[in-house]
């Protein structure tokens, strides 16, 4: 593992309580993005050596009580090299999850990972989101988690259509938000949001995280 990534962990651990099996299957994750980044971009070659103090630290916050709650069905649309739903999994090991992404390349990377961490509740699709509905009629979860894939008014056009009543869209955003966020009010003035701060990145305090939580109608 890149030293980097290894003293991430340590110190990630002081402040997450997992237990340390679940610690050891996100190194082993962590290490296997690592192999397969030498041959394919799955995270930017400046962020290898974040893959624990950002991608793995953001990924454990989709796990907090105001944003999981007690949805159990998942699905991470967009999924790349599986940050937020592997790790989340991996704390959560009793999620039902779906990992959804459109290249090729990324979606055998995340059938590896499912391979590799021995789980059979898992499974990975190599399909656009807009496209679900029509291949798997009927498909709902209860909670559709992504990080910085695209506009919200555009993750809300592909996420609505595969959420169930009472469900939710978890986006992870940074920067300001003000204008993308009056342009979903006007866009749906019928559908509630709540934006919620997450905290400062150790290595990159000024980042500026927030949650936007979607909900569909009970």
């Amino acid at each position: 593992m890149d030293p980097a990534n290894k003293k991430a962990l340590l110190a990630l651990a002081n402040d997450v309580h997992l237990r340390e099996q679940q610690w050891e299957e996100i190194a082993r994750y962590v290490e296997l993005v690592e192999s397969w980044n030498q041959r394919t971009n799955l995270v930017s070659r400046q962020d290898i050596g974040r893959i624990v103090s950002r991608h793995v630290r953001e990924s454990l916050w989709f796990i907090r009580p105001e944003v999981l709650g007690e949805f159990r069905l998942v699905l991470d649309l967009g999924s790349g090299a599986g940050f937020p739903g592997v790790v989340m999994k991996i704390a959560e090991p009793g999620l039902l999850l779906t990992l959804l992404d459109s290249r090729q390349i990324k979606a055998r990377f995340l059938a590896e990972v499912i391979n590799h961490l021995g789980w059979d509740d898992v499974q990975a699709f190599c399909e656009r989101a807009e496209n679900l509905p029509g291949r798997f009629p009927g498909l709902t979860f209860d909670l559709v988690v992504c990080r910085a894939v695209a506009k919200l008014s555009d993750l809300w056009r592909w996420a609505a259509p595969l959420l169930g009543p009472g469900a939710r869209l978890a986006a992870l955003k940074g920067g300001n938000l003000t204008e993308e966020l009056h342009q979903f009010g006007k866009r749906h003035p019928a559908v509630r949001w709540q934006l919620i701060p997450m905290p400062e990145l150790p290595d990159d305090p000024a980042a500026g995280r927030h949650m936007v939580i979607v909900h569909t109608r009970i």
